[in-house]
């Protein structure tokens, strides 16, 4: 049995190695690669507290100020969607790595415009290994932009696929205001943060993941898949990130250690917000022993970062982008810890990014509690005035179609097909539920949520506007 799946996968990988050659040989994959003829946007997402939330945001204000319906939908069912509907989509991933090639190709064959925003590239867009692994040169071959407005990002797309555009536009996380105005104005449920925790509180935001990853093979992912075909020593690349790992736990020790020693911060409850991607209950169970012997720690990842942060007396992080997301979000009170800048940080992000090291981030938080927080406020003058990515999306088609409002009739294809569907496979449903909890609340709602168009697509999606 071992033998014959050993044979299958290799004449399964022949096959697609063929199937590219021929593509590229022909020029297929650069056919159908501008808006002309585009009237709906899909928005692929995999995690419900970090993708969910700010793509639903982008596609209500595209709906809203430009009629162009949108569904927002688990990535894994992209693949799924019929080709017809494809023909006329714009596709939004989050990623184009090597295991990004087979769901790219799909669609950008079915003839729909395929749009990548590399989140593992927002706050280190300078690092040229991780750039040739988010944007892997096989899966480029379907990718018709990038948003990006990074040098190095550029370079390396002109090296590897001048068929590449680009497009310098704000990431959706980031676009906080949209997030706010939207998420509150169609009744999203916001976590009871208060409810949860009826004290004030210290959040740290921490970045360990491999080493409590919820996938199985993460490391097999790393030394096997996301640098194949790439200059890049996979083993060498896994080994630094799990030194930076034990460097990152450390710290993290060290800095509950401290703060349970400081005179003013040590009564104070600490929540430990882990990264979306870890194993929950291996997290917890790790840490359980880690603080045996200190007080008023817990380990939560309820609801999306930026309602926890809005609630904390201080935030801290090791170079995380939750830091970033808090900034255009308009707080101050969150310091980096980590005693050296992250590789390849990006030039956008430098000063928000500032690593202060273990003390003086205590201190400077002490300040800030105390009111003496005009230097933190002065670092918010930085420039925010990228245009939002649904402003450039729905000008985009417009401009090409020649029309400002299109004629839909409501089929609810999406809707009837998808209506039972579920993620249920442990990893992805872990890093899914937040957003299966929000989709089970607009389905609870349903007669308030029908009369701003929006209609859940199982537990899987939502469907914004009219058209599907």
């Amino acid at each position: 049995m071992i033998k014959t799946n050993k044979i299958y996968k290799f004449y399964k990988k022949l096959y697609f190695y063929m199937l590219d050659f021929f593509i590229i040989l022909l020029d297929k994959n650069n056919k159908n690669n501008t808006f002309k003829n585009k009237k709906k946007v899909i928005w692929l997402a995999e995690t419900g507290s970090r993708d969910f939330i700010p793509r639903t945001a982008q596609a209500i204000s595209l709906w809203e100020e430009y009629s162009i319906p949108s569904i927002i939908i688990h990535k894994h069912y992209l693949k799924k969607i019929d080709k017809k509907f494809l023909k006329e989509c714009v596709i939004i991933d989050k990623s184009a790595t090597y295991s990004c090639v087979n769901r790219l190709r799909y669609s950008k064959l079915a003839g729909a415009l395929n749009i990548v925003i590399p989140e593992e590239l927002l706050i280190c867009d300078k690092f040229v290994s991780q750039i040739k692994g988010c944007l892997h040169p096989r899966t480029l071959n379907y990718v018709d932009f990038v948003v990006c407005n990074s040098k190095e990002i550029i370079k390396y797309l002109n090296s590897s696929n001048k068929n590449v555009g680009t497009i310098d536009s704000i990431n959706p996380r980031l676009s906080q205001l949209s997030i706010e105005k939207n998420c509150s104005k169609y009744l999203f449920p916001k976590i009871n943060v208060k409810e949860i925790i009826n004290d004030e509180f210290i959040l740290i935001n921490d970045v360990l993941s491999l080493k409590f990853s919820s996938f199985e093979n993460e490391h097999e992912l790393f030394t096997n898949h996301i640098f194949k075909s790439t200059n890049v020593n996979s083993n060498t690349y896994l080994n630094n990130y799990l030194k930076q790992e034990e460097e990152d736990e450390r710290l993290l020790l060290k800095l509950v250690a401290e703060i349970r020693k400081d005179k003013i911060l040590k009564d104070i409850k600490i929540i430990i917000r882990p990264h979306p991607s870890v194993d929950l209950n291996k997290y917890k169970a790790y840490f359980k022993n880690k603080f045996k012997n200190l007080s008023n720690i817990y380990i939560i990842r309820q609801g999306n970062v930026n309602e926890w942060m809005k609630e904390s007396r201080i935030t801290f992080h090791n170079n995380c982008t939750s830091s970033i997301e808090g900034y255009y979000a308009g707080l101050f009170n969150i310091f980096n810890f980590s005693e050296k800048e992250k590789y390849g940080v990006s030039e956008n992000f430098k000063e928000i990014l500032e690593p202060l090291g273990i003390k003086s981030a205590i201190r400077n938080a002490k300040k800030y509690l105390k009111g003496n927080n005009k230097k933190y406020k002065a670092s918010f003058k930085l420039s925010r005035n990228n245009e939002n990515f649904y402003h450039f999306l729905g000008k985009s088609i417009i401009k090409s179609n020649k029309k400002k409002f299109f004629k839909y009739k409501n089929k609810n294809f999406f809707i009837n097909k998808f209506y039972n569907e579920r993620i249920d496979e442990f990893s992805p449903a872990d890093r899914w539920s937040d957003a299966e909890e929000r989709i089970k609340y607009i389905k609870k709602n349903k007669n308030i949520f029908d009369k701003f168009s929006i209609k859940t697509i199982g537990l899987i999606g939502i469907q914004i506007g009219k058209g599907f």
